[in-house]
C-alpha cells in the first residue's frame, strides 16, 4: 500500500494508505502489521499514532451515496484500538465477519509489542 499523508499536530501522527483491494486478500493483516511496526520506529516522540488504510473499491449505500470503506488502526498507551468503517451494505451482508477479521488484526497487533 501507499502511504497518501503523514501528518503530526498536537502530539498526534496521522498516516493515511490506501488502498487496500478486500478484507479476502490473503496477506492483508501481516502487510497492515509490517506497516504499522515500520511506522512506530519514526513515531517515537508522539503521544498517540492513527494509521487510515483505505479501500479501492467505492459502493453505494440507500441514498446512493458513495462510501469507501476504511481500516483504521490506533496506539496509544502501550494498546491497539482497531475499527473498521463499512456501508450499509457491508454491515447488513459482512458485520460478523468483519468483526471477526479485525479482532485478528487486534490480535496480531498485540502480539507485536515490545
Amino acid at each position: 500500500m501507499q502511504q497518501l499523508f503523514d501528518e503530526t499536530y498536537s502530539g498526534n501522527r496521522t498516516l493515511w494508505y490506501g488502498y487496500f483491494p478486500t478484507l479476502e486478500q490473503q496477506e492483508l493483516i501481516n502487510e497492515i502489521t509490517r506497516i504499522v511496526q515500520n511506522d512506530l520506529v519514526t513515531s517515537k516522540e508522539v503521544q498517540a499514532t492513527s494509521w487510515i488504510f483505505y479501500s479501492e473499491v467505492k459502493q453505494s449505500d440507500a441514498l446512493e451515496e458513495e462510501i469507501r470503506s476504511s481500516i483504521m488502526v490506533r496506539f496509544v498507551d502501550g494498546h491497539y484500538y482497531v475499527h473498521y468503517n463499512m456501508s450499509d451494505f457491508e454491515f447488513v451482508t459482512q458485520r460478523e465477519q468483519i468483526y471477526d477479521w479485525l479482532s485478528k488484526l487486534e490480535k496480531q497487533l498485540m502480539s507485536n509489542i515490545k
